[in-house]
């Protein structure tokens, strides 16, 4: 990894942090694995709202104009592409702003949930609202161009019906995202940061 020497005034003397990229690359990688390990959970939901399986991916696929199958897998390719640019811009973030700086693995989980509660404030809700949700009300509305079968729309519709459990569920995952992505980065750059002078020992 290439480092260059960082020396905020009265925090670090010479102190050696990772580059941008060695942070970005770092963040891809802690946010792969964050949107991985709930990869499970979305089909989890399906089950528990007794839709069919993949329906939340496909869903994601459908609105970008693809079929059936190919709209599960590009579903699931938008979600680890987000998950790892949400990586990124988290690990470049902890250099640019204090607060955010991984100085320990529990501080870097407090701030990793703080930034899964962001995106699901800044990213989901809208996106969701204002996007996801017409797209659903369409297909349920023309049904006679509508890329969905019988099964898949009442499977749409009862996702409309619950969309409270919806954001709720949603919440609890970004708040998993988040903690599974603090921890990762902080393990990656807690060697990084070890010779970081720190307030209390947290900050």
């Amino acid at each position: 990894m290439i480092y260059i020497v960082l020396a905020p005034v009265g925090l670090m003397s010479g102190i050696q942090l990772p580059t941008k990229t060695g942070l970005a690359k770092a963040g891809i990688g802690a946010g792969l694995v964050a949107g991985f390990a709930l990869f499970s959970s979305f089909f989890a939901i399906d089950q528990m709202l007794d839709i069919p399986t993949g329906t939340f991916y496909k869903t994601i696929g459908i609105t970008m104009g693809v079929d059936e199958f190919s709209g599960i897998a590009l579903g699931f390719m938008a979600h680890m592409g987000v998950a790892a640019l949400i990586g990124a811009m988290y690990l470049l973030a902890s250099n640019i702003w204090r607060f955010f700086r991984l100085v320990t693995v529990p501080k870097a989980i407090m701030t990793g949930v703080l930034t899964g509660l962001i995106v699901f404030t800044l990213a989901f809700l809208p996106i969701h609202m204002f996007v996801m949700t017409p797209i659903m009300e369409v297909e349920l509305i023309i049904t006679d161009v509508s890329d969905f079968d019988l099964e898949e729309q009442e499977a749409l519709a009862t996702l409309l019906f619950n969309s409270d459990k919806i954001y709720y569920h949603a919440l609890i995952l970004h708040v998993i995202f988040g903690a599974i992505m603090g921890l990762m980065g902080g393990f990656i750059l807690n060697e990084d940061y070890s010779k970081v002078e720190r307030i209390g020992g947290f900050w």
